[in-house]
């Protein structure tokens, strides 16, 4: 299977009682379960729990406390915190033997009319225009690290498109080009819509923290740069059309004492504002 049916069939859960479910992780490689992996399955067990397909997520807000180990099972555990006329929310406590390994709250609401703007959606190339990450490896044989150019080569649950594919190699800070990135679901096929916003929530914790070293010239790629997410918040606007392209804009808003805070705006390709994205984290680089 893909990686993509890895990730679909990930949200098979076994439903243990009314307020628990039991899930896993697919091993793709890594030590740690992504952290996208775990906003997904918070948002998807929030939705089993509520069971009502006309509420939508408008917000989601978790801390990751643990690295997640994909050998073993994620035991989700939910408090129902509100079932209103228009607002629904739940805790979400995900545990790994008997620890928390992320803790959220997540909040649906049913959607109505009301006042309505948003951001504008910032000027890019089309990506059909762009290189996609293996001819960015490629492009970069030299420059970048062996993992590096793996990574970027291997078919990932979303294909993503750079603008300034700089962004992967030395980002230029004074280009706002390289904080725009396009992602794409990695199937020709339909989701079905109840995954629809969990996909979201996965896609929501790629890159953010990336924003951060913009305005270092530096990358999530560099062998000196560590980087652990902390605290993460989603708040979902517009229903996402996984067909097509989405555009992500990143904006460093500040890095102190060793923490980093990096926001994305994802757009449709229409220009509508689908989520924003906030998420704060350790950012340290190695001393030798």
């Amino acid at each position: 299977m893909s990686e993509l049916e890895h990730v679909i069939t990930s949200f098979s859960f076994e439903k243990l009682d009314d307020n628990r479910f039991r899930s896993r992780s697919p091993d793709f490689g890594w030590r740690r379960i992504y952290g996208g992996l775990l906003l997904a399955h918070a948002v998807r067990a929030a939705q089993l729990n509520i069971g009502d397909s006309d509420r939508q997520p408008h917000s989601l807000h978790g801390y990751f406390l643990r690295p997640g180990n994909v050998e073993e099972p994620l035991d989700i555990v939910m408090e129902r915190n509100l079932d209103g006329r228009t607002i629904a929310n739940r805790g979400i406590r995900i545990e790994q033997s008997g620890k928390a390994v992320f803790i959220a709250q997540c909040s649906f609401r049913t959607p109505g009319a009301g006042l309505s703007h948003q951001c504008p959606m910032p000027h890019a190339e089309s990506p059909e225009s762009l290189p996609d990450e293996a001819q960015v490896a490629q492009l970069n044989s030299q420059t970048l690290s062996t993992s590096a150019q793996t990574y970027l080569r291997r078919p990932k649950v979303f294909e993503l498109r750079p603008v300034n594919h700089g962004l992967f190699v030395k980002p230029d800070p004074d280009d706002s080009a390289s904080s725009l990135i396009w992602a794409r679901l990695r199937s020709a096929g339909t989701v079905s819509d109840e995954l629809v916003w969990p996909l979201m929530a996965y896609l929501s914790d790629m890159t953010v923290l990336n924003a951060s070293l913009h305005p270092h010239g530096r990358n999530f790629f560099d062998d000196d740069i560590v980087i652990t997410s902390l605290d993460h918040a989603v708040w979902f606007h517009g229903l996402p059309d996984w067909s097509d392209w989405v555009l992500m804009s990143h904006e460093a808003m500040g890095n102190d004492s060793g923490m980093g805070l990096g926001r994305t705006n994802i757009h449709s390709r229409k220009g509508g504002l689908l989520a924003t994205v906030v998420q704060q984290g350790l950012i340290r680089q190695k001393i030798d």
